[in-house]
């Protein structure tokens, strides 16, 4: 899972440092901004973005349609002064409003993501944007997003597993308020963002999400785009969508929950043993002290030879 920004005009103007002599790089549409110390990581970037340029759903040529800036950021400074304001665990950042993308290439803020991941990722918020317009729910934006860059991974189906024994499944709605809380909250919005895309991508293939997209770029409403593509609303897609997500990744509750209700059986099992045994050697004691003060030679009926009769 990638955790990125893409910013709808929040924070302030980047800055720019004067003395850091930046140099370019373009292909095609996208130019490449670097200081002399990342001109690798450019020329790397740029030999993989003409790889598959492609963004699913989209029309093929959405990224010529207008220049696109790729800042590469070689530490905290340049990034914060690139992108004021953005999260400190955002590990990319695109303006879509702007063109711009900024690239943080230095190792603290990308962790262990490929460079080009995040860079697909960013460029299918600007390609996103474009088609679309500013009226895209955030998490369809950075669910998209994920499912371009191919970001999913066994670890966050686990953490989705997890999120889901929480109790926190959010609807569509309120996902938009969560990315904009704390980390934790965030990284839960991000999850649940992949898998209703994801929904969306397999309700009808590539070619029924592209259906979706075009007719959502006619009638700039998703709803209308849903019920014309689908032959459900928005509101339905949802419950369908909250569905399959407890199906899928909700096992782990149910597992935990039985294994309470295992757990609690056995407690009680134990318990009742304990107390029968307790029991039992009461019982025991209680015997062994009658037979200690029997008379002396009277035998208890337990202890007579077997077959033996009186005369």
């Amino acid at each position: 899972m990638i955790l990125s920004v893409a910013a709808f005009g929040f924070g302030s103007r980047p800055t720019r440092d004067r003395q850091d002599h930046r140099g370019e790089l373009r292909v095609g549409s996208v130019v490449f901004r670097f200081p002399p110390s990342r001109a690798r990581a450019a020329e790397f970037l740029a030999g993989q973005l003409g790889i598959d340029p492609r963004l699913l759903g989209l029309p093929e040529d959405i990224l010529s349609r207008g220049e696109i800036i790729v800042e590469l950021a070689p530490d905290l400074r340049a990034f914060d002064a690139l992108a004021p304001g953005a999260p400190d665990w955002s590990a990319g950042v695109a303006f879509p409003e702007g063109n711009r993308i900024v690239l943080p290439v230095f190792g603290s803020r990308i962790g262990g993501t490929p460079l080009t991941t995040i860079l697909r990722h960013e460029l299918a918020h600007v390609g996103l944007s474009r088609h679309l317009g500013a009226s895209v729910p955030r998490w369809f934006h950075e669910g998209y997003a994920q499912v371009v860059a191919g970001s999913w991974s066994a670890d966050d189906a686990w953490a989705l597993r997890l999120a889901i024994l929480a109790g926190r499944v959010s609807s569509l709605e309120s996902l938009s308020l969560d990315f904009r809380r704390e980390r934790l909250s965030a990284d839960h919005a991000y999850l649940l963002s992949y898998t209703a895309v994801e929904r969306l991508h397999r309700l009808g293939g590539g070619a029924g999400f592209a259906s979706l997209l075009n007719r959502w770029h006619e009638t700039g409403d998703l709803d209308r785009a849903i019920r014309r593509t689908f032959g459900m609303t928005l509101a339905q897609f949802e419950r369908l969508w909250r569905r399959d997500v407890k199906a899928r990744y909700g096992w782990l509750l149910l597992v935990t929950q039985a294994t309470v209700y295992w757990t609690a059986l056995t407690i009680i099992l134990l318990i009742l043993g304990y107390w029968k045994r307790k029991r039992d050697r009461r019982k025991m004691e209680a015997l062994l002290a009658r037979e200690r003060e029997a008379p002396e030679g009277e035998e208890e009926w337990w202890a007579s030879p077997e077959g033996t009769q009186d005369n």
